[in-house]
């Protein structure tokens, strides 16, 4: 039964909230999406405006962190 996963951009003091999600059947779907969606915006340019390190946190409806991806 597919579940919402949500992507948040971090890079330790700044959060940037996902509040929609997407989703997927399970982590490893979820963590397919988010690797696609860092590379969406590598080729966008977004992350040029994002300095220093930065991770995209995968998060459930609860909160809770599931995994973690370097973007920078």
């Amino acid at each position: 039964m597919p579940q919402r996963f949500y992507f948040d951009l971090t890079d330790g003091l700044t959060t940037i909230r996902d509040d929609d999600g997407v989703e997927a059947d399970d982590l490893r779907m979820a963590l397919q999406h988010a690797e696609e969606a860092i590379e969406e915006m590598r080729q966008n340019g977004e992350l040029a405006q994002f300095s220093g390190h930065w991770w995209l946190i995968v998060r459930s409806k609860d909160g809770t962190v599931l995994a973690t991806v370097e973007i920078s």
